[in-house]
């Protein structure tokens, strides 16, 4: 489903996902936004949202149309202070204040935009609980869209199984979703699955040395929401880290279709986001 979301309708190369599962409906296919897929059972009583994720040429991965948005998106989520990495970069947001500083309010209120995924993907979600009151509804998404699909699940507690999402928990602090204490992450039906050779999903796609970087990507965030399950390829399989590894069809092929087993899913652990900056309001 998270390959099938890359894919518009036109397109014939989808996964076969069995006779259990179809097409449902679509969203954002006619527009340069958030895009992707509702699929069901046959008697919809169960439905899965699987939401695109970002479109760039350097991950080899979907088409053009949404790239703009995909990045700004990118850039607004898993950055630290809206992809101000250096005095080359151009901020998607007005927030840094100089010195490894940024304004908090200003990171908050630069995710409320109707640009941002996050609430298009909020109503999305309430347009089809509307529509399939008694349906069970699942969230899914690979990359931006699993992150996105995590902060939504993360509000409603909605079940979510994500692939390759870059850290959405600094964002979701930022949207002031439910968090610790008052809620245990153990207890979150939020599910990350990735490689510890994917740098997006491990958070160490950053430095000016990085594929990231050169295109202009902040993928700064590393601490996931829920729960993490980290498939350790680099041990089995010697990979090295690589940007290209976050392909989602290589994930399928190389990774989750010849594993023995699923791996282990545990919250993250004394993760920090950003730790060399100070936020100030």
């Amino acid at each position: 489903m998270t390959h099938n979301a890359y894919l518009s309708p036109k397109k014939n190369k989808w996964y076969d996902m069995g006779d259990k599962w179809q097409k449902n409906s679509s969203f954002g296919w006619e527009k340069d936004g958030l895009r992707g897929y509702v699929f069901g059972n046959e008697a919809n009583t169960t439905l899965v949202l699987a939401i695109k994720g970002t479109s760039a040429a350097f991950l080899w991965m979907g088409d053009g149309e949404t790239s703009a948005n995909d990045k700004v998106n990118d850039n607004l989520l898993f950055s630290c202070c809206c992809a101000r990495v250096d005095a080359t970069w151009s901020p998607v947001c007005d927030c840094y204040m100089g010195s490894n500083m940024c304004n908090q309010t200003c990171v908050e209120q630069s995710l409320t935009g109707d640009s941002v995924y996050y609430n298009a993907a909020f109503k999305i979600f309430f347009n089809v609980a509307d529509m399939y009151p008694q349906s069970s509804i699942w969230f899914t998404g690979h990359s931006l869209g699993g992150a996105v699909a995590g902060l939504v699940g993360l509000t409603f507690g909605i079940p979510t199984v994500t692939f390759e999402a870059p850290g959405e928990l600094m964002a979701a602090k930022r949207l002031h979703l439910p968090m610790p204490p008052g809620i245990d992450m153990q207890d979150i039906p939020v599910w990350h699955f990735g490689h510890n050779a994917d740098p997006i999903y491990t958070g160490s796609c950053t430095g000016a040395a990085s594929s990231c970087y050169y295109a202009g990507y902040a993928m700064e965030s590393k601490c996931h929401t829920g729960k993490s399950c980290s498939y350790d390829v680099i041990s089995k399989y010697g990979w090295k880290s690589d940007v290209r590894l976050h392909r989602i069809e290589d994930v399928i092929e190389k990774v989750l279709k010849p594993w023995d087993n699923v791996t282990a899913c545990e919250p993250d652990q004394d993760c920090v986001d950003c730790g060399l900056w100070k936020y100030v309001d």
